[in-house]
């Protein structure tokens, strides 16, 4: 199955596919956050061309309390309730350091700035290889 992970930003979104089989992410396309319309129309788009089965997005939990709501919680919470229209399973994923992962490979990289579509890939990857513990 084909599985299309999501680092949800307020103004760049990361995306990141992997599938079952290989249990591989790899970070996808990062596509500016015009508007929960326009957003959810792309992500449409790309669960219509890749065969898209399942989608797994991070939750931005604080790490000093987990449990905790925060703004920004809200904000992606608000995004899935548009994602479920897709009709597709979808997954939270804690992202609790996968910017800071991907900004470690930019880095070693040799190159500089953002890879929201990297966050994607970590957050996609720590679900498929939970996936492989059940």
């Amino acid at each position: 199955m084909r599985i299309l992970g999501i680092d949800y930003g307020s103004k760049r979104v990361g995306i990141a596919l992997g599938d079952t089989d290989s249990r591989i992410a790899t970070p996808w396309s990062v596509l500016p956050n015009e508007g929960a319309l326009a957003l959810l129309s792309k992500i449409h788009d790309i669960v219509e061309r890749d065969l898209v089965s399942e989608i797994v997005i991070g939750i931005p939990r604080p790490l000093k309390d987990p449990k905790l709501e925060n703004d920004q919680v809200r904000e992606v919470r608000k995004f899935i309730a548009g994602l479920q229209g897709l009709g597709l399973p979808l997954h939270e994923e804690d992202e609790a350091l996968s910017s800071k992962l991907a900004a470690q490979q930019v880095a070693a990289a040799g190159e500089k700035g953002k890879r929201d579509d990297l966050a994607a890939a970590a957050i996609l990857q720590t679900w498929l290889d939970r996936q492989r513990e059940t």
